[in-house]
């Protein structure tokens, strides 16, 4: 497997910069960055946690042709990114081109080697910079040892490259969604955590849109209750484990659209799971949590948050009267993005309900009482395959309407029964301040 280099923003964050530098028509335009390291299994991910704006003020010179900052603000500047090595931070420099030029200038060569042999004397050994001409995707590059190293970028899921992918003719009549999908798709890795009824259906419709790199995780293995919401399975299948199960499913997927899975199947429970097999699904590029309880929901939204990865999670309920009778069928979708919205403030993910989920490996009176009082129910939940295939379709086509650049939706619930769709687009600054996940 290649070694991939990658930039990574956040969405709201890929606003900014473009609102930043394309301030002014005709006009280049600067702004300055620090992005922290965070290993992925196929490479690196150098993602952007603070942008600095400039004021006119802070400009030298402007115009169409080039820009220049005031000597007091390429010194602050500076001094942050010598400082930012301490944490292992790293400076990233980001500017605009006029229409036409779409990569680095020889100024930027030159200009950007002189700092890089700065900042090297200074203990700071990186230095990330990126272009983007009016009206073409961006270019960027890392400034190591004195050589420069191409970098994918990326705003959430959408991946922007000047290389063109593979055209797989079984894919044809998803081309709508742009050429960034069949990029994601051969680049991108997910984790999987989960592969039940909703993460087994996941798994094979994102092989047929043509995703390729997986980490399956669950410790679960197939039972006769689980036929009949599991895709592609027999009374042959009972007692064997769902990641194999899943592999299968995604392998035969995969061949069928003419593309090559790698899949990495690990037979754990994500709370459990020794240190490696957490690493593995930490350093994906995006984090689904499709398990039916909130302790592992929560350990997965706490991976991807420290970790810099998308982070989606699904869940199906059918809901009863005291009588027995269905009063409701939901299907939910919710996200998570650092510092903006977390499913954990929003009441999507419940805390108490995840200390009781811990109790199981303990056991103990209070696990014993929760029993009894009937907050841990003694026969699972219903379930059924059309309405899990509701939630896996809505978490695959958010996936896919991320990586087209589409938006960002936060949060999806519909209520089969009722009719009654709720939905949350970009919701600003929904965290809590002391939340223990996404302000840790």
């Amino acid at each position: 497997m290649s070694s991939i280099r990658q930039l990574v923003f956040n969405p709201n964050l890929w606003q900014t910069v473009q609102a930043t530098i394309f301030a002014k028509v005709h006009h280049e335009g600067f702004a300055f960055g620090l992005a922290r390291p965070c290993r992925r299994n196929n490479g690196l991910a150098y993602v952007v946690e603070c942008l600095l704006e400039l004021e006119d003020a802070d400009y030298e010179h402007r115009s169409g042709g080039g820009v220049t900052t005031t000597v007091t603000f390429s010194n602050r500047i500076n001094q942050i990114a010598v400082d930012a090595a301490q944490q292992g931070l790293i400076p990233v420099h980001l500017h605009s081109h006029p229409a036409g030029v779409e990569n680095f200038s020889g100024y930027d060569d030159r200009h950007e080697q002189i700092l890089h042999h700065w900042l090297q004397g200074q203990a700071q050994p990186l230095l990330i910079s990126l272009v983007q001409a009016v009206g073409s995707e961006p270019r960027a590059r890392l400034w190591l040892q004195g050589r420069t190293e191409e970098l994918m970028v990326r705003s959430g899921l959408q991946v922007f490259s000047s290389k063109s992918s593979a055209y797989l003719p079984a894919l044809a009549r998803q081309n709508i969604f742009g050429e960034g999908l069949r990029k994601a798709a051969s680049q991108l890795q997910v984790a999987i955590v989960g592969v039940g009824g909703i993460g087994m259906l996941v798994a094979e419709q994102l092989a047929r849109a043509g995703f390729t790199r997986f980490v399956l995780v669950d410790h679960d293995k197939v039972e006769l209750s689980n036929l009949n919401r599991l895709p592609n399975l027999s009374q042959s299948d009972l007692g064997r484990l769902k990641v194999k199960a899943a592999k299968n499913l995604i392998q035969k997927a995969s061949r069928a659209v003419g593309t090559n899975a790698q899949i990495h199947a690990l037979p754990y429970d994500i709370y459990t799971a020794p240190k490696r097999v957490k690493n593995k699904v930490s350093q994906c590029d995006i984090i689904l949590a499709l398990t039916d309880n909130e302790l592992s929901r929560i350990s997965c939204l706490d991976m991807a948050l420290d970790a810099g990865a998308e982070f989606l999670m699904a869940g199906v309920d059918i809901r009863l009267n005291t009588e027995g009778h269905i009063i409701g069928l939901f299907a939910e979708v919710s996200g998570a993005e650092q510092g903006r919205y977390c499913p954990l403030c929003t009441g999507r993910l419940d805390s108490g309900q995840a200390s009781l989920d811990a109790r199981q490996y303990v056991g103990g009176e209070v696990w014993d009482k929760a029993q009894t009082d009937g907050y841990i129910k003694g026969i699972p939940d219903p379930s059924v395959m059309s309405l899990n295939s509701i939630a896996a379709g809505a978490v695959v086509l958010e996936i896919q309407r991320r990586v087209a650049g589409l938006g960002v939706r936060d949060l999806w619930q519909l209520d089969y029964q009722t009719g009654e769709l709720v939905t949350y687009d970009n919701i600003e600054n929904h965290v809590n301040e002391e939340c223990l996940v996404c302000n840790s």
